[in-house]
C-alpha cells in the first residue's frame, strides 16, 4: 500500500471475512448502507474517522501510520410480534461474530497492524406500521495500520 489510506481495502476485507463466517448465512452484510432494500439481518459499514502520525519533518522518506475508527451497523428488525428481547438477542449475535472475527484475525490486510472493537451503541425500538422491533448495535472499530510511501 503506498501512501494514502488503508481504508477502503480494510472496508473491503472487512466484508469478505464477514461474508464467510457460517454465523452469518441469511445476514445481509454489504460495504455501505444497503441502496436497494434492508433485510430483517443486516451489517454495513458507515462513516470512518482518522488521524495521522507523521514522524519529525526531515528529508527522505518516511513510515507514516495512520489510525481510525468506523462504524460498523449490526441491525436486527423483527415483524411478526415478537419481542423487544428477541431483536436484542439477535442483534447481540451478530456482534459476536463481529468480535470473534476481529479477534480471529486483527490484520485483515498486511498493513493492518490491528482492529479491535472499542464500544458501541445500542439503538432500539418499534417499528412503524408494524407489530414489531427493531435493534442496532453502532460498533465503533478502531484500526492502526502502517502505510509505506
Amino acid at each position: 500500500m503506498s501512501t494514502g489510506t488503508t481504508l477502503v481495502a480494510f472496508k473491503r476485507a472487512l466484508v469478505e471475512t464477514l461474508q464467510a463466517r457460517p454465523g452469518l448465512v441469511g445476514v445481509q452484510i454489504s460495504y455501505g448502507f444497503p441502496e436497494t432494500e434492508i433485510w430483517d439481518e443486516s451489517i454495513w459499514i458507515e462513516d470512518a474517522r482518522a488521524e495521522l502520525g507523521i514522524p519529525t519533518m526531515k528529508m527522505g522518506t518516511k513510515r507514516v501510520e495512520e489510525n481510525y475508527s468506523l462504524t460498523v451497523a449490526c441491525q436486527v428488525l423483527r415483524t411478526q410480534a415478537e419481542g423487544q428481547d428477541v431483536a436484542d438477542d439477535r442483534a447481540a449475535e451478530l456482534l459476536i461474530e463481529l468480535q470473534q472475527m476481529l479477534a480471529e484475525k486483527p490484520e485483515l490486510i498486511p498493513e493492518i497492524l490491528w482492529a479491535e472493537i472499542d464500544g458501541w451503541t445500542h439503538h432500539v425500538g418499534a417499528l412503524a406500521k408494524s407489530d414489531g422491533h427493531g435493534s442496532r448495535f453502532d460498533v465503533r472499530v478502531r484500526v492502526r495500520a502502517r502505510l509505506h510511501p
